[in-house]
């Protein structure tokens, strides 16, 4: 009896360990099936996500529901894709507390990377650098430092540059995005090299380097040929990677075509441009690339002065509610208003220069929330260095909290001048549009303005070349008073033209005067930080400082010993 008890025990361990070894095979061929649909057929991929999501695996019913709503989030379907990662999160927090697996706490992380991508796509720059922070916290804090954990902070230093372009920090995008370039040789990847997901960061990596060329490009007054051949470049490294993807990606070959025609618009090559557009049908493989069509399409027939083209296409754009977002409305209008004021027909062209103006509000608050939520969390790590620092160093705590407070105060005071100088501005300029004259009045305020936009515009061409921004007198009135107009009018009429403040662009012009001399001439690394500033117009040495590291995250002084 005895025996036959034991016997049946060992029948019932037997058995059960083998049904737990087929599960966990058979949640592995899933999984393995979910990665490999990712980028190729989503009606597959959902299909194997139904079948994951049967496991009794947590974690993996989990990753079935992350991978679904990766599929949603490529057909462009934010809202169920938004919903699904948010239930993944809410179900981590509910039941970590009970479980504490490392496994839940990556599928938040891969949670919230989803919705911080989701949040980008729909330009709400707050609310994705919020998801940013908590991603990195629970990143940097993870248990667990395997490679995991290291991808996800590969991840993370791309998404970083991704908010840091969108915000128009160009230049510190570019630099966080070639110091990541140096993480491809790093000997703890070596492993990776081959993985679908190293493989994808570095297409990644490169096409948000062409997309940073492009945008110093056009943040410059001039077509920067070593800017954009330098886009030019990363598109091709990024579509090169993209093909060593098992299997390759199959939109890969009209995302490289989209970008291509981007250099050839920034280049001004329309013509050529319109000629790659119109062979995005020849290989779409299935994408549905009309809005990025008919997108592109109105930008060049706009620029070769096609207005019927630049009308119909621009028409279509806003018309599509699903892909149209904020910044494409403000191009779309701007083409529009500018397009039905040249056929003459002023009343449309009133029309689309007023929601061209709201547009560009909300974006620009949109934009400012986000800009100073980036200052914050900036501020929130440095008094949690203040409390770290507090257990060594009592006597120097005092000294560095005031440092830190001082400083981020300044920054955040600086920032909401600059906002609230700008807001005035266009709520001014609003107000001068809403109480207008009729149409016929309208008309001819409206041609002399044009006249008087492109005098503005040839004069701060002329600026840039006689460097007469250095003269410390310099300002918004040096050229309203030589073309005897108003400061709020040039003002608006260079914010129509470059996405910076007229003080933020030619600031940045001077800081990069000086560090060319300084790079260039060695004479200059003889001044004084005094000298160096009036050399660009500054007359205080403590504001050139200032400006010096906002621009390069450097002082002066620190500056010339990297030269030395």
């Amino acid at each position: 009896m005895t025996k036959n008890i034991f016997f049946f025990i060992f029948v019932f361990l037997f058995f059960s360990k083998k049904v737990t070894s087929q599960t966990k095979r058979l949640d592995s061929i899933n999984l393995e099936k979910i990665n490999f649909f990712k980028n190729t057929n989503t009606d597959s991929l959902f299909f194997y996500c139904n079948k994951l999501e049967k496991s009794n695996n947590i974690c993996k019913k989990l990753e079935a529901q992350t991978g679904r709503s990766y599929g949603y989030y490529r057909e462009k379907k934010y809202v169920e894709a938004e919903k699904i990662a948010a239930k993944v999160i809410y179900k981590v927090d509910s039941i970590n507390k009970l479980l504490n697996k490392t496994c839940l706490l990556n599928r938040k992380i891969t949670a919230l990377n989803r919705l911080f991508w989701i949040k980008k796509n729909q330009e709400k720059y707050e609310e994705a650098y919020t998801i940013l922070i908590k991603q990195e916290n629970l990143t940097i804090n993870h248990p667990v430092k395997d490679q995991l954990n290291y991808r996800n902070k590969l991840g993370l230093k791309l998404s970083k540059a991704v908010i840091k372009n969108k915000l128009g920090m160009h230049h510190e995008a570019k630099v966080l995005l070639l110091n990541s370039i140096s993480e491809i040789k790093n000997p703890f990847l070596k492993n990776l090299q081959k993985d679908n997901f190293f493989i994808q960061w570095q297409a990644n990596l490169y096409n948000s380097l062409g997309n940073t060329y492009i945008s110093l490009n056009n943040k410059a007054l001039n077509t920067n040929s070593i800017l954009l051949d330098s886009a030019a470049y990363y598109y091709n490294k990024a579509y090169k990677a993209s093909k060593l993807l098992t299997p390759i990606h199959k939109d890969s070959e009209i995302f490289y075509n989209f970008r291509k025609t981007d250099v050839l618009m920034a280049k001004k090559q329309y013509k050529e441009a319109i000629k790659l557009i119109n062979n995005y049908k020849n290989i779409c493989n299935g994408y549905n690339y009309k809005h990025r069509e008919f997108f592109q399409k109105s930008i060049c027939f706009h620029n070769l002065n096609v207005s019927d083209s630049a009308i119909f296409y621009a028409s279509k754009i806003i018309k599509d509610k699903k892909y149209c977002k904020t910044s494409r409305l403000i191009t779309m209008y701007d083409i529009l208003s500018n397009q039905y004021n040249k056929i003459q027909k002023i009343d449309s062209a009133y029309k689309y220069s007023k929601l061209n103006l709201k547009q560009y509000n909300l974006a620009r608050e949109n934009k400012d929330k986000a800009f100073n939520l980036f200052y914050n969390n900036s501020f929130n790590k440095a008094k949690q260095l203040n409390i770290e620092l507090k257990k060594t160093e009592a006597n120097k705590q005092l000294k560095l909290i005031i440092y830190f407070f001082i400083l981020l105060l300044t920054i955040t005071a600086l920032i909401f001048f600059l906002f609230r100088k700008e807001k005035r501005k266009k709520e001014k300029l609003i107000t001068k549009i809403n109480n207008q004259k009729p149409f016929e009045t309208e008309k001819k305020e409206y041609n002399i303005d044009e006249v008087l936009e492109c005098k503005i515009l040839d004069k701060i061409k002329d600026i840039n070349t006689n460097l007469e921004f250095l003269s410390s007198n310099f300002s918004v009135s040096t050229i309203s008073e030589s073309l005897n107009t108003n400061s709020t009018y040039v003002s608006f009429i260079f914010n129509k033209h470059h996405q910076e403040s007229f003080k933020q662009y030619f600031t940045r012009l001077k800081i990069d005067y000086i560090i060319e001399k300084l790079k260039n001439d060695k004479k200059y690394r003889k001044y004084s930080i005094q000298g160096l500033a009036q050399e660009v117009g500054y007359t205080n040495a403590s504001a050139f400082s200032r400006a010096f590291k906002k621009q390069t995250g450097i002082t002066p002084s620190s500056f010339l010993k990297t030269l030395e």
